[in-house]
């Protein structure tokens, strides 16, 4: 899963970027005068954001790359399918305005300058954000991208409609209105209240995307989005709603057109995807002219089709035998380091035992061992690895600070302690281990992806949390994510979210389901939570956010509702035949931005070394 959907006061990427280490394969500077100038002058029009160019790259033929879970939806704004395995075919067909790129070894968010011809801050009260699109940029039936795309998206996300359609508001709520002009080209967003991270609007550096609102239209019946209102009736029809919500389930020809360098060619939502040269798209072309990418859930056997040459990348789990095996073959290139995914098991609030029993959450998080966690599961990857101390920023971001740190430690007053507490509200120690209240048992069952990794850490934790007289039950199932998780049909849930440069983005995670909380799938509520976020998505002063951001965090850690396990290393590999070639023609490694697609976020720029 992702989202924060996992995962910056507007730019906190400069730390990020260490870690992350791309190349960007192509960058166009005239344009602008630095991207973080804005970011230096809170409430004030700075200079213009760096614009990034494809590069143009030799034809190197067909490839197949190996993912653990592969697309299956095409639209990944809604909170039932929102994954970052969908972004595997959305990063390659779906328009973005901002892409994430690394530059001087510094992650930034700049405009995508084949998409558009330039994005402009005009006016700062009110806060007034000028799009103009490239007149040749065309979806792949040929409609214009432009104007009714980000139509389609303030109508859709407002704070009543977006319940509706079940898509995060954050950001797209503060619009007042959008104006189209220059025959649809030009949009013109008015926001009614600053919106700090408004680069991650329209982007996938926020988690978002361009759908094509043409498409849209004729399955709702509209003749024209641009003529309706948040509150036209003929938005909210039961006909308007499944245009967005079920249309773009799955890939359906009609429905999934690309606006970007490749297209899909088919997709079985499950085992197999591939992706060919969008011959519309207007830009450079890819360096692929096929991308066959297949799913393969288990990282040893992915790794000896890399080494029989049978695909030529993948993208897994990632896990500490397979890792150390990869390093020792010469020709395969291995990424392994910390990135922006983080583990976590969240508490559902709704459940009696969890949202009336506060020092059951915390005994919970005394019980579990956090660094064998990271000792058994982590080490073999990223040996810098630790416990995981905020579920707001990442340790590899500007911001981060540990509040959850000494839960979990392997100390027997940690087991001790967590009993005498149990015991001083009441708890009865049973004839079988376990804690009893009246009728209520300190019995759950953790919920979680049929993965390797995850059972092993229900393992550890029920090991530990059973000497502390809570029992833990493994609820592992295949389709947990898909189906348990987003119906928020579980007592916990052990998964991932994957973080952004947006931290708006990371809102939805949190906020109560009233204030926002799309992706809230353990149902928790904490009003100050709610207002110190909300009030950080509005604040264009960075050290400001910051804090705010922090002190929501804080609050969290206090109320144990999620419990942070480890920051997960990204791992993939390649044949070292492949790299990805800048404007010059000279190959890098091939890099990975997880909230962006993973090692496939600039495929169009791969190439032969």
């Amino acid at each position: 899963m992702r989202r924060s959907k996992a995962i910056s006061a507007i730019a906190l990427f400069a730390s990020a970027s260490l870690v992350l280490g791309a190349c960007s394969s192509g960058t166009d500077s005239s344009g602008g005068s630095g991207a973080n100038q804005q970011d230096a002058k809170p409430r004030e029009i700075g200079g213009e954001d760096k614009v990034y160019k494809r590069p143009t790259v030799p034809d190197m033929g067909e490839i197949t790359t190996v993912t653990e879970e592969n697309g299956h939806d095409y639209n990944n704004l809604l909170g039932v399918t929102n994954s970052a395995a969908n972004l595997v075919a959305t990063v390659a067909v779906q328009p973005s305005v901002y892409i994430g790129v690394v530059e001087g070894g510094q992650f930034e968010q700049q405009i995508d300058g084949d998409l558009m011809e330039s994005v402009k801050v005009t006016s700062k009260e009110p806060q007034t954000i000028e799009y103009k699109f490239q007149k040749a940029a065309v979806w792949e039936d040929g409609a214009p991208i432009g104007c009714k795309d980000i139509y389609l998206q303030f109508l859709v996300r407002g704070k009543d409609t977006g319940k509706k359609f079940d898509s995060s508001t954050a950001g797209y709520e503060d619009i007042k209105e959008v104006k189209c002009s220059d025959d649809l080209k030009t949009a013109t967003v008015v926001f009614e209240k600053p919106y700090a991270d408004y680069r991650g609007l329209f982007s996938y550096t926020g988690n978002n995307s361009i759908l094509p609102g043409h498409i849209w239209e004729k399955n709702a019946g509209i003749p024209d989005i641009t003529k309706l209102t948040r509150t036209s009736p003929e938005l909210t029809t039961d006909k308007a709603i499944k245009a967005y919500t079920e249309a773009w389930l799955g890939f359906k020809p009609e429905n999934a057109i690309s606006g970007g360098p490749f297209k899909i060619q088919s997709a079985d939502g499950r085992d197999e995807l591939v992706l060919v040269r969008n011959e519309k798209y207007w830009g450079p072309k890819t360096g692929p002219s096929k991308v066959t990418v297949r799913t393969n859930t288990n990282s040893q056997s992915a790794s000896q089709q890399l080494q029989n040459k049978e695909v030529q990348s993948i993208d897994t789990q990632a896990d500490g035998p397979t890792a150390i095996q990869l390093k020792s073959i010469p020709t395969v290139k291995l990424l392994a380091q910390g990135g922006q995914t983080y583990e976590h098991i969240d508490l559902n609030m709704s459940r009696p035992l969890f949202k009336d029993n506060p020092e059951i959450r915390k005994a919970i998080a005394m019980c579990i061992d956090r660094q064998a966690i990271v000792d058994n599961l982590v080490k073999d990857i990223d040996p810098n690895a630790k416990p995981l101390g905020n579920v707001l920023f990442m340790p590899n971001e500007v911001g981060y600070e540990d509040h959850y740190a000494g839960i979990g430690k392997d100390d027997p007053s940690d087991i001790a302690g967590a009993k005498k507490l149990l015991e001083d509200a009441g708890w009865k120690l049973g004839a079988d281990g376990v804690y009893t209240k009246g009728a209520t048992r300190a019995e759950f069952t953790l919920g979680y992806k049929t993965l390797d990794r995850r059972h092993k850490t229900w393992q550890l934790v029920s090991q530990k949390c059973k000497e502390a007289g809570i029992q833990i039950n493994s609820g592992q199932k295949d389709k947990f994510n898909d189906d348990d998780l987003t119906a928020s049909a579980f007592d916990a849930a052990l998964f991932a979210w994957v973080g952004a440069l947006s931290k708006s983005s990371s809102s939805e995670n949190y906020l109560s389901k009233a204030n926002g909380g799309t992706a809230n799938y353990n149902l928790y509520s904490n009003p100050q939570v709610d207002s110190l976020l909300q009030q950080a998505n509005g604040n264009l002063d960075f050290a400001a956010r910051t804090k705010q951001i922090n002190e929501a965090d804080k609050l969290m850690a206090a109320d144990l509702h999620t419990i942070p396990l480890f920051q997960l290393p990204d791992m993939a590999a390649t044949d070292a035949s492949i790299g990805v070639c800048d404007a010059s023609g000279k190959a890098g490694d091939v890099t990975y931005l997880n909230f962006q697609g993973g090692q496939t976020w600039n495929m169009w720029a791969w190439c032969k070394r």
